[in-house]
Formats: C-alpha cells, sequence, structure tokens
C-alpha cells in the first residue's frame, strides 16, 4: 500500500488540464511496481529515475484504473511531501 502527497503534473490529450496539482494518494500497488522500483535501487539508480518508476505505476494503477480510464494520460511526479510505504 501506497501513501503519499506530492504534486503531480500531467499531458493529456487536447481539451484537457496540465496544470500542475497537488494530491493526497492511498493506493494498493501490485508487487510488479515495488519490484521494479527495488531493483532499479540496487542497480544505483537516481531519485529521478525512482520517481519516474513510481509515476508510472501511480499513472497505471491510480489515474488510468488499469487502462479503464484517461487512455493517453501522461503523469509525471514533480514533488514528494511525504511517502509511506506498508509491505
Amino acid at each position: 500500500m501506497l501513501h503519499i502527497q506530492a504534486t503531480f503534473g500531467y499531458s493529456a490529450a487536447g481539451g484537457s488540464t496540465d496544470d500542475p496539482r497537488e494530491r493526497v494518494i492511498t493506493q494498493k500497488m501490485p508487487g510488479l511496481v515495488a519490484q521494479r522500483l527495488y531493483a532499479a535501487r540496487d542497480a544505483g539508480a537516481s531519485q529521478d529515475e525512482q520517481e519516474r518508476i513510481l509515476a508510472e505505476g501511480l499513472r497505471e494503477h491510480y489515474f488510468k484504473d488499469n487502462g479503464r480510464r484517461a487512455r493517453g494520460l501522461g503523469v509525471e511526479l514533480n514533488d514528494i511531501a511525504w511517502m509511506d510505504v506498508e509491505l
């Protein structure tokens, strides 16, 4: 389970907003996201790279609801205020 307060930037199809927004999110994340994060960390990935992996996971599982909405949405993690991970 991921708990995070962060500012997210968005890109999407025309007619939608791309204004950055701060959100507080609690989201159950699949093990694959955690595996990618741990593998990146163990390989010496930068914080920016790890944040990109986290943003991709949130995009797919929170914002796009596993492909059920927001087709074509891009999500960028701009600033993390705080984060907590439950295993």
